[in-house]
């Protein structure tokens, strides 16, 4: 018989190494594809790792230099600690209404301007050089005392020096803020960029000095209609036609103006302005920090 025979325990003999040769071989061949496996994965999450440090040193990166800029931010806000205003909890916008303003007096002109304000009992705005000012203090008070509006135009004018950082725009600004207090006793809450909010001089950082100048409460005002008395060769006549030029169609209108010394003929354009602007029913105001601005970088009219 074959079962129980010696040949049947050879062939059982062998048949059982082939299966454990067989059996062996599986199990090198799935631990040789799980070690794969598990080096891929490994592989994977070593990519992952190095993928989220450079995502981590990148985000420290961006936050230390965060972190850097409102450290920069903070050692300016902490300047002129007691320079604040309040703004308007809301502003008007009232139409068929005027406000002219005069930028860089004072001076024996605004003393002329002032005279004829009276008379047609119009109130106006005055963004004062603070320099000027300093040599002309009685006229600060009268425009104070006569209801005018009291506006800082800084200190010195000099665009290279006010706009050289946001220190330096605090500091020029800064003068003119004190003078008009300790002058009048008025804590001015508007102001006008010289060159307006939006030149070539500040065009960098313009909106650094907007935001802080807005934190610590002031208002700034543009222009969306200019006299053009201050290009060469103006005259009472010019003023006149710039203005009507530029005022049409407005229902709502801020006049750019001076009072320098040399500005005459502002002077002698200003009754005609004013005849002007009563026959197309417009009325006068004088700016407020609740009047809604005008101003270059938003146009609001």
């Amino acid at each position: 018989m074959y079962f129980g025979s010696v040949q049947f325990f050879k062939h059982l003999i062998v048949t059982v190494v082939l299966l454990l040769i067989f059996g062996l071989t599986i199990s090198t061949i799935s631990l040789v594809v799980i070690n794969k496996s598990y080096k891929e994965q490994i592989s994977a999450l070593q990519d992952k790792l190095r993928e989220e440090d450079t995502v981590l040193a990148q985000s420290s990166a961006v936050a230390e230099e965060q972190s850097h800029e409102i450290s920069l931010s903070i050692e300016y806000q902490k300047l002129y600690p007691d320079m604040y205003a309040s703004l308007a909890e809301k502003t008007k916008s009232v139409p068929k209404t005027v406000y002219l303003t005069f930028d860089d007096g004072p001076s024996n002109r605004t003393a002329e301007i002032l005279d004829i304000l009276k008379k047609e009992d119009i109130k106006a705005t005055f963004f004062i050089i603070g320099k000027e000012g300093s040599r002309q203090k009685e006229l600060l008070r009268r425009i104070a005392e006569e209801g005018h509006t009291l506006g800082v135009h800084t200190y010195t004018h000099v665009y290279d020096s006010v706009y050289a950082s946001v220190e330096s725009f605090l500091e020029d600004f800064s003068k003119t803020y004190y003078l008009i207090n300790e002058t009048t006793g008025i804590k001015p809450d508007v102001f006008r960029f010289p060159g307006g909010s939006v030149n070539t001089y500040n065009a960098g950082y313009y909106e650094e000095i907007i935001a802080e100048m807005t934190r610590r409460g002031f208002t700034y005002y543009d222009w969306n209609a200019s006299s053009g008395d201050a290009v060469p060769k103006a005259t009472a006549k010019t003023v006149l036609a710039n203005t009507i030029q530029s005022s049409a169609g407005k229902d709502r209108v801020i006049l750019l103006m001076h009072d320098s010394i040399s500005k005459s003929y502002t002077v002698g354009a200003l009754p005609k302005i004013i005849e002007y602007y009563r026959a197309q029913g417009y009325k006068f105001d004088r700016i407020t920090n609740d009047v809604t601005p005008i101003a270059f970088n938003y146009r609001s009219y």
